[in-house]
């Protein structure tokens, strides 16, 4: 009796899957922000060790800010329409 009602349930359960279909919409790159610069002056106080440190900072930053980039042009086909 269970096996007969178990396998009535899995061929009913074969009738009710449904397909997922994701769609990928374009997105738009912002516009990267004017950054305000800093004057050689201005960085005199620091130690080169901070110095250092900031400047790697800076450089994963923008290495981040291209990856981001990157991965938002993979949503557009060459002529911009969203592949």
């Amino acid at each position: 009796m269970i096996g007969l009602a178990g396998l009535a349930i899995i061929l009913v359960a074969g009738c009710a899957t449904t397909t997922t279909e994701y769609i990928t919409t374009p997105l738009q790159i912002p516009d990267r922000p004017t950054l305000p610069t800093v004057v050689a002056d201005d960085l005199q106080c620091l130690g080169n060790q901070t110095y250092e440190d900031m400047v790697a900072r800076d450089a994963m930053l923008q290495a981040h800010i291209k990856r981001l980039e990157a991965i938002i042009l993979t949503t557009k086909s060459d002529s911009g329409e969203i592949r």
